[in-house]
């Protein structure tokens, strides 16, 4: 797109490097902490809340994006290393200073949408950054339990469930910040994910005809 190519030119004034390994250890860090003090009140006081930001402490609209959505130490690893190895992977992609448009304004977004609703979460935006990696490697496949292999796309689809039901179930705080992940990835993938539907469906239409050839 060319509005993103002027943007990203704009910042090859800056020295701008790979980063988003440091934000998931700052997400294992903030885990660790809190697991280490339970009884300290430290995701709160990370959180973004707009009372928070009448008082002042604007660290918070930086701070809530290295809060962990995982309780369970097992899943908190599991979806640490998925976003180290999604993240870093799109960064190689794309380079740093794209894969900062990217990841800033989807920040952007989930701000706004905390300053509307009034609390703001950061699950959406990573979860977008799992469909991005879905949009550029729709065949690549994982290991659902270690053991069963699966194309990363259909994983999207039930992600995209996911947010749907999210979205229809959820309250205000929710579907704002699921509102906001949408747009985000709307305006960087509407033209590719419209391309990639026409290839999905032209090839369920051929499957569809050659089944019916081979019955005659």
């Amino acid at each position: 797109m060319k509005w993103m190519d002027k943007l990203e030119r704009k910042l090859y004034a800056w020295r701008v490097q790979p980063f988003f390994r440091y934000v998931v250890f700052a997400m294992a860090g903030t885990y660790l902490l809190q697991f280490m003090f339970p009884g300290y009140p430290l995701l709160e006081r990370l959180a973004l809340t707009r009372a928070g930001l009448m008082r002042g402490e604007i660290w918070r609209l930086v701070t809530f994006l290295v809060i962990p959505d995982a309780l369970s130490p097992l899943y908190a690893l599991i979806s640490l290393y998925f976003y180290y190895f999604i993240g870093t992977t799109l960064e190689s992609r794309w380079g740093a200073r794209r894969f900062l448009l990217y990841y800033g304004l989807g920040a952007v977004g989930a701000i706004l949408a905390g300053l509307i609703s009034g609390v703001g979460i950061n699950t959406y935006l990573n979860l977008s950054l799992f469909f991005a990696f879905a949009i550029l490697y729709p065949d690549y496949q994982v290991l659902i339990f270690f053991m069963l292999p699966i194309k990363i796309k259909w994983l999207a689809v039930a992600n995209a469930f996911f947010f749907l039901w999210a979205l229809i179930n959820g309250g205000p705080i929710q579907r704002a910040a699921i509102i906001a992940a949408i747009l985000h990835l709307l305006l960087f993938f509407g033209g590719d994910l419209y391309n990639l539907l026409r290839l999905e469906i032209g090839n369920w239409k051929r499957r569809q005809q050659f089944r019916r050839n081979s019955r005659r």
